[in-house]
């Protein structure tokens, strides 16, 4: 969750939809991919398959990223993996690890995640958290003391390490 795992380059080539440039940096996330190929297409996303509902799109589309158009998120980026947590909105992501408090960074003044700045905007932290729970409400996030366990039971494992 924190940036020294998930941050990654992307590299892209389309040369029927924009010419090559310089590095852009943008915060991105591969949910971002599909809608940018929809868009590209002309596609609609699709909602249902074989009469099943399909969880909605996440993700924006970085097509007017790529042209090198004036872009910015809308949205927050939410992240969620074995109980580890994040959102990021603008400058500032909210980290947890699994069963420890929130971490609050300045992304654009501490790339690095040096100084927690947590208990310093308790405004701002209380609303990135609402809003982390109603997404992982919304995408169906399980809790992770509950998931593993049965995780666990499913796979014929007695611990995560075998």
């Amino acid at each position: 969750m924190h940036e020294g795992g998930i941050s990654t380059p992307l590299v892209a080539h389309w040369p029927e939809g924009f010419t090559p440039r310089g590095t852009a940096h943008a915060a991105c996330h591969v949910a971002d991919i599909l809608p940018t190929i929809l868009e590209a297409a002309g596609a609609a996303y699709q909602t249902e398959v074989g009469g099943h509902q399909i969880q909605p799109l996440q993700g924006e589309s970085l097509l007017g990223l790529l042209q090198g158009k004036d872009w910015q998120r809308e949205q927050p980026i939410f992240f969620e993996h074995e109980g580890n947590a994040a959102i990021r909105l603008g400058q500032f992501k909210l980290v947890r690890l699994h069963d420890c408090p929130w971490e609050l960074y300045d992304i654009e003044a501490d790339r690095t995640e040096l100084t927690d700045l947590a208990g310093c905007n308790p405004a701002l932290e209380k609303d990135l958290i609402r809003q982390y729970q109603a997404w992982a409400q919304a995408a169906g996030v399980l809790d992770w003391n509950e998931a593993l366990p049965k995780l666990l039971a499913a796979w014929k494992m007695e611990t995560a390490n075998g």
